[in-house]
């Protein structure tokens, strides 16, 4: 696959060192998940979907390799430190690359902390995305990272495009995530426990897409509770 380079809003935090995007090819895979050494060749390529992470990536000019997409505000100074930390321990074991979609004071620093390893340029931001820049970037990930602070209906736009979510868990996350096995949460402030479910995601395919489905039904069951719940209240008040 060809590099793709940077759209204007997007930054890398390694940018001053790289001319163009680089594009690894050892993705995320453990040995269990490789099978054969040939290379597998299918008979027939799948329709590209827009919901088809390497097509999404291919659109907002990222390289094919795992992707980790983190959606901010980027405020919370613990959680920022707990990304960066997480992500620096998912790519000393493999090749991956974080998107932080959003703002926020403390999203320089975690750039810096990543750059300061050597994983500056598998580091990228976006300051301003909507529409379908928005679903493309969050189709572009493998799974979404959502921080303490992310709001529930960023949640279920995350689940209904299909994506599986890392978050901390609190109420409402264990509520929509756990209870529909749509993602893996840890513990606030457990590195380890964040770590360990990137990597986990990142490294089984089969988990991965089965949570991506069950994230979609998650969604669509909760839109049509919520669609039943306000025709009711609206049929009360009649």
């Amino acid at each position: 696959m060809k590099n793709h380079t940077l759209p204007e809003t997007m930054h890398s935090a390694g940018s001053a060192d790289r001319g163009s995007m680089p594009n690894l090819t050892a993705p995320c895979t453990r040995s269990s998940d490789r099978g054969a050494s040939a290379p597998f060749a299918p008979t027939a390529q799948p329709p590209v979907t827009p919901l088809d992470p390497m097509h999404a990536r291919s659109l907002v000019g990222l390289a094919d390799l795992p992707t980790i997409v983190a959606i901010g505000p980027f405020d919370d100074r613990a959680h920022a430190q707990q990304l960066a930390a997480a992500f620096i321990a998912v790519r000393q074991h493999c090749k991956a690359q974080l998107v932080l979609v959003g703002t926020g004071v403390q999203r320089t620093a975690l750039m810096q902390s990543t750059s300061a390893t050597g994983f500056g340029s598998n580091v990228h931001a976006v300051e301003d995305s909507w529409g379908d820049q928005w679903l493309n970037l969050v189709a572009a990930a493998d799974l979404v990272a959502l921080s303490s602070s992310a709001a529930t209906s960023t949640l279920l736009d995350v689940l209904a495009a299909g994506r599986p979510v890392v978050a901390p868990a609190d109420p409402d996350t264990v509520q929509l995530v756990v209870s529909g096995i749509a993602g893996l949460v840890y513990r606030p402030g457990d590195v380890s426990g964040m770590e360990g479910a990137l990597l986990r995601l990142l490294t089984t395919p089969v988990l991965r897409r089965g949570m991506g489905g069950r994230a979609r039904q998650v969604a669509r069951r909760h839109h049509l509770e919520l669609s039943m719940r306000n025709q009711c209240d609206e049929g009360k008040r009649k």
